[in-house]
């Protein structure tokens, strides 16, 4: 299934590709149906709209994408490399170093305070932590800011913030450290329309600033208009 337009670009050269992927197709253990999902062409620094109703595989496609899980057929290559054929913790260390991952309930740690969770990626990545300027914490405290987090909660558990506020220091946590690739769960799930277009466009800015890849997933269509390009998964047979 081919990639839909959802806006027009501008006539420049096209970028190199961030994502590509080919004939993939998954199977969760133990069961006979395998899911097959339409090919993946993403320049760097555009955003792709996943969309599809509960069962066409739109979160095991976005863990394909994140190395957590591993095809039974066909590639995915990130960055021009051959993701789907690395070692798990290759994997791993990929996607610390090239990833931002904003997942559906967020995985803050819940014991760290909202700027500690946002710094996290660059304690666990030397790449992302070298990115940060001029260091991991005046990066996060900038992000936090730009994403409305009032300051006197920046040191706050992140379990005493609302869950808008969690849903941004997630997206703080992701776009640390300039990741190449942002992958995104239905993170506006539990948000009202304008929150949760406000929300969007100030990530998908965010994004652009560090000139990142984002693949969102979602159920939604209403979403579509904030991004380059929307792609829909069919039915599970």
């Amino acid at each position: 299934m081919s990639t839909e337009t959802a806006r027009n670009q501008s006539g420049s050269s096209i970028p190199e590709p961030a994502i590509v992927t080919r004939q993939l197709a998954f199977r969760w253990p133990g069961q006979t149906t395998t899911t097959a999902f339409p090919d993946i062409r993403l320049a760097q620094g555009e955003h792709l709209f996943l969309h599809g109703p509960s069962g066409t595989g739109k979160s095991t496609l976005l863990g394909l994408l994140a190395g957590m899980l591993a095809p039974e057929s066909g590639t995915i290559e990130l960055l021009g490399q051959p993701v789907s054929r690395l070692k798990a913790g290759t994997r791993d260390r990929f996607r610390a170093n090239h990833m931002g991952v904003i997942f559906q309930q967020f995985n803050l740690v819940p014991y760290l305070s909202a700027l500690a969770n946002v710094t996290l990626p660059c304690r666990l990545s030397a790449v992302r932590r070298t990115r940060t300027s001029p260091d991991p914490e005046t990066s996060a405290a900038d992000l936090l800011r730009q994403l409305a987090i009032p300051d006197d909660h920046w040191h706050k558990g992140v379990t005493e913030l609302s869950v808008g506020q969690q849903q941004r220091v997630a997206a703080a946590r992701a776009l640390i450290g300039a990741p190449e690739v942002i992958l995104a769960d239905e993170p506006t799930s539990a948000l009202d329309a304008d929150n949760r277009d406000r929300f969007l466009d100030l990530l998908l800015a965010l994004a652009e600033q560090r000139r990142s890849s984002v693949v969102f997933v979602s159920h939604d269509r209403a979403l579509a208009s904030h991004f380059h390009h929307q792609q829909a998964l069919g039915a599970t047979p």
